[in-house]
């Protein structure tokens, strides 16, 4: 075949398959436009699937003096505050300082900033926790007086980002667990301590660990 003739042949497939893609895409641009609707992902069906639970594990016994004795289930047996801070059952002034304390509660480690301890607790009710503007809560709800400072933290901790999540994260499939907030910090020392992050994996290869 001389090279005319090949170099024609060339173009000439170059041409017509031009021309066989050119059909194809005017077909796709002449279809209905229902046609492409009816492949995308049904969003009724979408909004009507089953959206399971984001559990909060709150810790044992939230809001109670820990006793370290356990039931015959196990579980840690806590005394409510209101156990001692009642009005008929005061021995001494309310202290709003650890600082205050004589008899009780005196081997608190107390660290959070400029906080004391009528800036969370109730006064009136021992048993309750209170947000700045004085509304009282129950301490099962403490994770929303904590995001009244911890605004960022607690933005991460709705995405899942903050607070140990494990379980799914398409909550169409099954549900996300996460910690509460203090269960991994002491409400009244907060900050973590320093900490020695652990060894990278090995190598399988090399056997190193860098």
């Amino acid at each position: 075949m001389s090279p005319k003739l090949r170099r024609a042949l060339i173009i000439t497939a170059a041409v017509i398959g031009g021309v066989i893609v050119a059909a194809v895409f005017a077909t796709l641009l002449q279809q209905p436009e229902d046609e492409f609707v009816a492949e995308q992902p049904d969003e009724q069906l979408v909004a009507e699937a089953e959206i399971y639970d984001d559990i909060i594990v709150p810790p044992a016994a939230l809001g109670e003096l820990k006793t370290g004795i356990t039931d015959l289930h196990g579980k840690p047996v806590g005394v409510k505050c209101s156990t001692c801070h009642t009005e008929g059952n005061k021995r001494e002034p309310a202290a709003d300082t650890p600082a205050q304390l004589s008899d009780f509660h005196t081997d608190m480690e107390f660290d959070h900033g400029q906080l004391s301890c009528s800036s969370c607790h109730a006064t009136d009710d021992r048993d309750k926790l209170k947000l700045a503007d004085g509304t009282q809560l129950a301490f099962d709800d403490t994770i929303e007086q904590c995001a009244q400072c911890h605004s960022s933290e607690y933005r991460s901790f709705k995405h899942g980002a903050h607070g140990g999540a494990s379980g799914y994260w398409d909550r169409t499939e099954g549900a996300r667990v996460r910690n509460h907030c203090v269960t991994c910090h002491d409400p009244h020392d907060p900050a973590f301590p320093d900490v020695t992050p652990a060894d990278p994996p090995r190598d399988r290869f090399f056997g190193t660990t860098q």
